[in-house]
């Protein structure tokens, strides 16, 4: 790993034992002479996809200057096996976050693109230039110029691999009713961060920081949506954020729409634990 690290310019590099991780991937900490690095590893063979996205994701919502993230370096094979390795900017995190602000910051971070509109950075398509991964499964993220088209082929990714009649069953039934629920709304693309659990947000120093992004343009109450599912957001990071982007006509049901995508695919990764969920979901909202 160390020599890994001198390949990619950096004169020395000593593991510092610190690490840490998740579900799907494990880090660790290393003190080079050019400052703390952090370096993600992941073993599988869609490791480096994964890790291309999540770099992209990284440096699209660092451009915005709308809140902390650390600064992505590089994606490289894993030179101890099968896999690769993110290797990023390490910060000095705590998981006591200033609500107020980071509603604020994701509100500003949503706004980015749409402040845009009218120039050459204006992203006009719902999408994202690379795949991304929330969790380890790739989300194609081909650009389109209709929401409801693009949020229908994203659900569709998750229940193609799902093999259960019953959702087989309800999902022509949602599929066609799905335009339904953005009827009278402007959607305009918000560059999301695409996994933002509250495991996902932190803070560094004064101001708060995510990490673990799985980006692409699309509603910006999408991101609320795995907020919502698993807590941890109080109601001044809800007050703060609504501030800058009021509630539309019908975020409640949309807001149960979104949190299927999340329930589904957790039931992809984490097994039949989560199919009472989504399926509640569904008939929910038929």
């Amino acid at each position: 790993m160390e020599t890994c690290l001198k390949d990619l310019g950096y004169g020395s590099a000593k593991r510092s034992g610190r690490g840490g991780g998740g579900c799907i991937s494990q880090g660790e900490m290393f003190h080079t002479d050019k400052g703390k690095v952090f370096v993600k590893k992941n073993t599988q063979s869609g490791a480096r996809t994964m890790f291309e996205g999540e770099m992209a994701s990284l440096s699209a919502i660092e451009k915005t200057n709308a809140i902390k993230v650390p600064h992505p370096i590089a994606v490289v094979d894993n030179p101890e096996g099968p896999g690769a390795l993110l290797i990023m900017e390490y910060l000095d995190m705590k998981h006591s976050v200033d609500q107020e602000e980071l509603g604020k910051a994701i509100a500003q971070l949503h706004l980015d693109n749409r402040s845009k509109e009218g120039t050459d950075s204006y992203v006009s398509q719902f999408g994202f230039h690379v795949p991304t991964c929330c969790g380890y499964i790739p989300q194609s993220n081909g650009f389109t110029d209709d929401w409801s088209t693009f949020y229908s082929n994203k659900l569709e990714e998750q229940i193609s691999q799902l093999k259960d009649n019953e959702l087989q069953q309800l999902w022509p039934r949602l599929k066609d009713k799905l335009p339904t629920f953005f009827a009278g709304l402007e959607i305009k693309p918000s560059l999301l961060h695409g996994d933002m659990w509250s495991g996902n947000v932190a803070q560094c120093a004064d101001k708060p920081v995510v990490f673990d992004a799985a980006s692409f343009y699309g509603h910006d109450e999408y991101d609320l949506g795995i907020a919502g599912m698993f807590g941890g957001f109080s109601r001044d990071f809800y007050d703060a954020y609504h501030r800058l982007i009021p509630k539309a006509a019908g975020f409640e049901q949309r807001h149960s729409l979104y949190e299927l995508f999340h329930n589904l695919n957790h039931w992809n990764h984490f097994g039949a634990g989560y199919r009472s969920s989504s399926i509640r979901i569904i008939k929910s909202l038929l």
